[in-house]
């Protein structure tokens, strides 16, 4: 079956969201802190009139960042530089996450491998699965376990 996915970046890698759930793109911009919450919890922003809680996917997954090459590379440390902010819905639960880019909406093959074997460094517990397309490999995210607290 095919279906819509929204296609982002993160640390290098591509991953996808499924689009039904897409409520807004916008470019990083800071927002309310929330004292005493996960590592991975940038802070909280209103978007017409409904709280998000804004997670950072990169803590979240404990990815690492590839570090530039030579003396001379330019380094991206400033937080938000260059990121985007996406806000999704999961199961009537408002939230958004925080990706280097967002690539492109696609329309894919919903039939995917395992997790386990496409995602080496991604824990397969958080990864739906992966889809390949032109010989690139995006991993689904469930959105369901990645931010369930319990």
């Amino acid at each position: 079956m095919i279906s819509s996915f929204l296609v982002f970046h993160l640390a290098g890698r591509l991953f996808g969201a499924k689009l039904h759930g897409a409520i807004e793109i916008f470019p990083w911009r800071a927002s309310r802190s929330v004292p005493l919450s996960y590592p991975y919890v940038e802070g909280l922003i209103d978007y017409r009139g409904t709280v998000y809680p804004i997670f950072s996917l990169i803590k979240r997954l404990a990815l690492n960042r590839s570090a530039p090459i030579g003396f001379a590379a330019e380094t991206n440390e400033s937080t938000g530089a260059g990121q985007s902010i996406i806000l999704l819905e999961e199961k009537k639960i408002p939230f958004g996450i925080v990706v280097d880019d967002v690539a492109r909406m696609a329309l894919l093959e919903e039939s995917t491998s395992s997790p386990a074997e496409a995602a080496p460094d991604v824990d397969p517990h958080y990864v739906k699965g992966v889809v390949f397309e032109n010989d690139l490999s995006i991993m689904i995210l469930d959105f369901e376990r990645l931010f369930h607290a319990g």
